[in-house]
């Protein structure tokens, strides 16, 4: 009898061992899985009214030039200049925006230069994706074979950037594509300056922070 109960008892004391054993296996898994599987960042989209607080402003104009206020338009011309611009149906479309820069001296043929920036905001990154595989199509069948690539660095995801008659430059990051569009300027001018002043105020307005503090 009592080597019978000493059995049972020794029994359970291993049976207790694994189970010990196995859980702490378990925990360290989790553990693991937890420390290097991070849930992935949402995409970076724009609401509505966020397209016009993005947009560069009148006093983030670098010297030497002058800024305007953003253009608003109504939602169906918004459509349309989306659809204009793409040659696309604008899936995903959410809103539309621009504005422009332009130089306070003219140059030596009395032609005052200047930049325009578009923002397209859409529902998705593939929505925006398809959009500037449109507009970069459509741009460079205008532009024609004297169009010369530009190099520009300025933290897209997407960019597609040439220089010729005008200089023009398509980005694109998370679900906001931006067009910069030249004109009476050289080639010469800081458009990766003007491209990266662009994209960060886009990603502090994602954030939730105003970009012109």
């Amino acid at each position: 009898m009592y080597k019978s109960v000493r059995g049972i008892a020794a029994g359970a004391l291993l049976a207790a061992t694994l189970t010990a054993c196995g859980s702490g296996s378990g925990d360290t898994g989790g553990n693991a899985g937890t420390s290097g599987g991070e849930k992935p960042k949402a995409p970076l989209v724009l609401a509505a009214d966020q397209v016009r607080t993005a947009l560069v402003s009148k006093s983030s104009a670098p010297q030497g030039w002058k800024g305007r206020l953003p253009r608003s338009v109504s939602p169906t011309d918004a459509l349309r200049k989306c659809q204009d611009e793409t040659e696309t149906n604008c899936g995903g479309f959410v809103s539309y925006g621009s504005t422009y820069f332009f130089k306070t001296e003219q140059d030596a043929e009395g032609k005052q230069g200047h930049l325009y920036f578009s923002l397209f905001s859409f529902k998705s990154p593939e929505d925006a994706q398809v959009a500037m595989k449109g507009l970069t199509k459509e741009a460079r069948r205008k532009a024609g074979a004297d169009a010369k690539p530009l190099d520009i660095s300025a933290g897209a995801e997407e960019t597609d950037a040439y220089t010729g008659k005008h200089t023009e430059i398509a980005l694109r990051l998370g679900g906001v594509l931006v067009r910069l569009q030249s004109a009476d300027l050289t080639a010469n001018e800081p458009y990766a300056n003007f491209a990266k002043l662009q994209i960060d105020r886009i990603k502090k307005t994602a954030e939730g922070k105003n970009p012109d503090a």
